[in-house]
């Protein structure tokens, strides 16, 4: 069983962007962590879920990014407190919505394509897909997704790394 880690602090503004928020995980906990740079994690802000990578500043702090859909799950604004429950995942487990994984399934070029982006990638695409509430947009996501893969109309297509 992973490691629970769990901390209170506030939702602040990113430097450089106050559009951008974060809450920043306590030198405590990151010194506790495995490794430095990007870790994948899951767990909880104020009960919303979330699924994220803690990131790293120079000065050794981490911070989780925290978007506007996440804000509104935990009903949160800039300068409100929080309470974080997370746990660290393995960062190539991607949990695909089924809605992508029965087009991919049906799709074998748009299937082939997708299974060799890296699992970031992928995982960006897979959020495209879930992050709409009905199943219908979903679908219609997907079988649009799988649409501009076949035509390379995607944006990583037209400009590769």
């Amino acid at each position: 069983m992973s490691q629970i880690f769990s901390f209170h602090s506030t939702l602040e503004p990113l430097p450089g962007n106050p559009s951008y928020t974060g809450i920043t995980v306590p030198t405590e906990i990151v010194v506790q962590l495995p490794e430095k740079g990007r870790l994948r994690c899951k767990g909880t802000v104020n009960g919303a879920s979330f699924n994220l990578a803690i990131q790293g500043r120079k000065n050794g702090a981490g911070f989780l990014m925290v978007g506007g859909a996440l804000r509104r799950a935990a009903k949160i604004k800039a300068g409100m407190p929080v309470f974080v429950e997370f746990e660290l995942v393995d960062p190539d487990e991607l949990e695909l919505p089924e809605e992508l994984l029965e087009v991919l399934t049906q799709d074998e070029d748009a299937s082939r394509f997708f299974y060799n982006l890296t699992v970031a990638k992928q995982r960006g695409l897979a959020h495209y897909v879930q992050s709409v509430k009905s199943t219908d947009s979903r679908i219609k996501r997907a079988l649009e997704l799988a649409r501009k893969i076949k035509n390379g109309e995607l944006y990583m297509q037209k400009h590769p790394d």
